[in-house]
């Protein structure tokens, strides 16, 4: 079976035919997630034969789609040297650009990781929010189609429906537009992807808002939040390089909880949570220190806490 670009008059590779998850697929997903050569709004480029070459390889051994995704998501950065940092150049790079410059946002990552997944036979698109709920930013991510559905899946992640993401698109107010959360596709007439570095992208979008509040009802119930808790959300500055753990304690010293900070590789938007007793005092103190950040819940579901590297009572 061979397919050609129309748009480019290029031919698609195929060497996935022999791939175990080669199945016929709808004709409405090979058109709009497959087969096209751009994600968002990005410089069209020829990527195919470059990224075919890093992960055919990678998921020879991989019997489902299922585990070809899990596969090639997790490896992302230790197989192309890509990784997430504010200095990229542009937010929406070509997998070509990428490859070069190796610094990305996460529309960058999620670019790169829609065009590895086709580039083995598997359907991909970029999915995002234009705006958080709770703190200011946008986020990208992918969904990969197998099984009959879509799978949200992200750069450098080890399974689907990312934690951070499921609790904060639990914060959103989806009654405001820029807080709803849409998928590119090409047929739809729902709106456009949130495409807030480029305001005239104009990227047609399928509003898939209530699926994903469903996601994060199902990982808060499973996950829950302990009855007599609040939420605290931790960022640090500067952000180190390595990851460091953060401890909470209570008035004696004792240790009722820990986390691990994000680094400079971690999304801007990426914060660690702890669950914050109501009533009491707690302390906050950072691996190898002995500075403490005195802390107390308050009345609002979630707290949100910058700290510095040295932190001060």
């Amino acid at each position: 079976m061979k397919h050609i670009l129309p748009a480019l008059g290029l031919f698609i590779s195929t060497a996935w035919a022999q791939l175990p998850w080669s199945e016929p697929l709808p004709r409405h997903i090979e058109q709009a997630a497959l087969l096209p050569n751009t994600v968002l709004d990005e410089k069209p480029c020829d990527w195919r034969a470059a990224l075919e070459a890093i992960f055919r390889p990678m998921v020879k051994d991989c019997r489902t789609a299922r585990e070809a995704v899990l596969t090639v998501a997790a490896n992302m950065t230790k197989a192309t040297g890509v990784y997430y940092s504010t200095g990229r150049r542009h937010p929406a790079m070509n997998p070509m650009e990428a490859l070069n410059e190796k610094k990305v946002s996460c529309t960058g990552q999620s670019i790169m990781l829609v065009c590895a997944l086709r580039s083995i036979g598997i359907p991909a698109r970029a999915v995002g929010v234009g705006s958080w709920g709770h703190i200011r930013g946008n986020h990208t991510w992918c969904e990969a189609w197998f099984d009959g559905d879509w799978h949200m899946i992200e750069f450098n992640e080890k399974d689907f429906n990312t934690g951070w993401v499921m609790e904060y698109l639990g914060m959103l107010r989806p009654h405001y537009p820029l807080q709803r959360v849409y998928a590119v596709s090409p047929d739809s007439v729902d709106g456009f992807f949130p495409a807030v570095w480029n305001p005239w992208a104009h990227i047609a979008a399928e509003d898939v808002t209530e699926r994903y509040l469903a996601l994060s009802r199902q990982w808060y119930e499973k996950k829950g939040l302990p009855q007599g808790c609040q939420r605290l959300m931790l960022d640090i500055h500067p952000r180190p390089d390595q990851a460091v753990s953060i401890h909470l304690e209570d008035a004696d010293g004792q240790e009722i909880a820990r986390t691990m900070l994000p680094t400079k590789r971690d999304d801007m938007r990426r914060m660690a949570p702890l669950n914050l007793p109501h009533g009491g005092t707690y302390f906050l103190r950072l691996q190898g220190s002995q500075r403490q950040r005195r802390v107390q819940a308050t009345t609002e579901p979630v707290q949100i806490l910058r700290l510095r590297a040295e932190m001060e009572e």
